[in-house]
Parts: C-alpha cells; sequence; structure tokens
C-alpha cells in the first residue's frame, strides 16, 4: 500500500497513526536500555532532540527554506520558546525513568491535558465547564494515589528516589502543556506551516538539552556503543516516526480524537516494560494509572468549542 502524503485514504491515516502510538509506546524501553550502558539521561534527551533537528535539517534547506524566512518574528520566538518546555519536558520524563517504573512515569506524562486545561484557565482566562473539571479532579486524584502508595515504599527503580520520580513526571507533564499551548496559538492562529514550525522547536529543544549538557559538564563521548544505539533508536521511534506523524495527521484528523486514541500509549508502554523488564505494578498503582487516564479521558471529551466557554468581552 503506497501512502498518498497530499491525501492520504483514511485506512492509511489509522495505519501511519497506529505505527506512531507503537512507536511512541517503545520510547520508555529505549531509555531503560540505554540507561544499562550508563548514558546520563540529559545526554539521552540531547541526542533525541539533535537527531530529530538534524532529520527535518535537509527539508528546510532545500525546500521550504523561504517559508522559514516568511514565518512572523513573534511566531517564530513563540515556536523557539516552545522548544526549549519541550527540552525540559523530554529531558524530565527521561530522568524520572532513573526512579519510578514505566508505568508510573508514563500515567504521570499522560496528565499533559489537565495541565493544559489548567493553563488556559490560568492564563488564557477560559471557562471549563463541569465535565472537564470533574476530570481534572479524577485524574489529579489518581495522581495523588500513586504519590502516597509508590513514596511509602521502596522506590520502583532500584537506587532511585520514587518522590523525585514522581515530582519530575509531573513537572514534566506541566512543561509540555506549555508547548501544547504555543503550538496551538502559533500553527493555529497564524497558520505556521508544519515542517519550518517543527524545526524551529526540535532546533531549540536541542540549543536547550545542549546547553543543560555543557553546564552541567556532563560527558558525551566514552560511553558504550550499544547505549548511544539505543539513543538513535529513541529518536527515530518517538521524535521522528511519533511524534512527528502525529504532527502530520493532525491535518486529517480530528485532535480530540487522537488525543483520546493516544491515552492508550501508557498503557502499551507498560505492556512492554512488563514483558522486557518485568516491571509489575502494584494494585494501587495500577489503580492509580486507570484513574488518570479515565480523567484524562473525560477532560478531552470536554474540550470542545460548544463547551469549553470563553471569558465575556
Amino acid at each position: 500500500m503506497r501512502l498518498n502524503f497530499a491525501k492520504p485514504s483514511p485506512s492509511q491515516l489509522w495505519l501511519l497513526y497506529a505505527i506512531s502510538l507503537f512507536a511512541w509506546s517503545f520510547s520508555p524501553i529505549c531509555v531503560r536500555f540505554a540507561f544499562e550502558y550508563d548514558l546520563p539521561p540529559l545526554l539521552l534527551s540531547a541526542g533525541r532532540m539533535v537527531i530529530g533537528a538534524g532529520f527535518f535539517t535537509p527539508h528546510i534547506l532545500h525546500q521550504t527554506r523561504d517559508e522559514l524566512r516568511k514565518i512572523p518574528p513573534k511566531s517564530r520566538l513563540l515556536a523557539i520558546f516552545a522548544g526549549g518546555t519541550f527540552g525540559v519536558n523530554i529531558t524530565l520524563m527521561i530522568a524520572s525513568l532513573e526512579h519510578v517504573s514505566v508505568i508510573i512515569s508514563q500515567a504521570l506524562i499522560a496528565t499533559i491535558p489537565i495541565w493544559v486545561a489548567i493553563l488556559e484557565v490560568a492564563v488564557l482566562k477560559a471557562r471549563l465547564n463541569r465535565l472537564i473539571w470533574g476530570g481534572i479532579v479524577l485524574a489529579i486524584g489518581g495522581s495523588i494515589l500513586i504519590a502516597i502508595t509508590t513514596s511509602s515504599q521502596p522506590a520502583a527503580i532500584p537506587g532511585g528516589n520514587a518522590a523525585f520520580g514522581i515530582l519530575m513526571a509531573m513537572v514534566s507533564a506541566a512543561a509540555a502543556s506549555g508547548y501544547v499551548i504555543i503550538g496551538r496559538k502559533v500553527r493555529g492562529q497564524n497558520a505556521v506551516p508544519f515542517v519550518p514550525y517543527i524545526w524551529l522547536v526540535y532546533t531549540s529543544g536541542a540549543v536547550m538539552t545542549i546547553l543543560m549538557l555543557f553546564f552541567s559538564r556532563t560527558a558525551v563521548l566514552g560511553y558504550d556503543p550499544r547505549g548511544y544505539f539505543w539513543v538513535l533508536l529513541m529518536a527515530i521511534f518517538a521524535q521522528v516516526m511519533g511524534h512527528g506523524a502525529l504532527n502530520y495527521i493532525l491535518k486529517f484528523m480530528s485532535p480530540t480524537t487522537l488525543s483520546v486514541t493516544s491515552q492508550s500509549v501508557p498503557i502499551l508502554s507498560a505492556i512492554w516494560a512488563f514483558g522486557v523488564f518485568s516491571e509489575t505494578p502494584t494494585a494501587f498503582q495500577l489503580l492509580g494509572g486507570i484513574v488518570i487516564l479515565g480523567g484524562v479521558i473525560i477532560v478531552l471529551q470536554g474540550q470542545n468549542p460548544a463547551r469549553v466557554r470563553k471569558p465575556p468581552g
């Protein structure tokens, strides 16, 4: 089956989407394997961002350079800022896996739509309906359940700090919400083309992670080559196939549909972790993850123009 990128069929879109979800869900497994070769989280995040930016660079140089120049200065600055928050999001997500299991990290990362809704209220002064608020409360309750039941027992990862890992995963989700809000504004209101925008985001994210590498004096060379292989695989799976394909699909499919179905990623990641690393969540952690995903889906169901009220004036 040959994919027509100009106008793919529904079956081709769903196939591409299934591949992107599969690729995304395998990212934490790549991180875990890289950790086995003692690669630090900052090196993993920098490698992922640099490879992601490099993948789109030839397209920018040879085909969309003029589109990049035409982006308004304000939109360009917003895209660069979005890339910085994306870099923080990826770095903290990877670092959290040094301390907690995949299911805990991914369940908390999945609360990104919750943070987006809260940010819309705090910054954009949006008014949310009762359905969204109910989903937010439910997801927060699930997060509290995971935090309490995980922090009161030995860390999920030997030598790790469970409470610190939970905090990093939650801050990672909060940072990602800023990236999502900016992306909606820049690509929606200002109609910035996909490839120039995503290249700006990836490149500024790469610069952010490289700066963190530099100031933390983290060594870049000298690790087992097999560790670098897992960094490359993570970049291909998560950055190019997962994140890149999803942004492409958004042009043709409902964002709400994609957001709801993408909540399968933590479940798929947990299945990978169970099969590969024998990570088994406790009953309370599993319950907390289910509650969080339920709350997120409720929020996404309530997030449509008819239900989200804007402030008067």
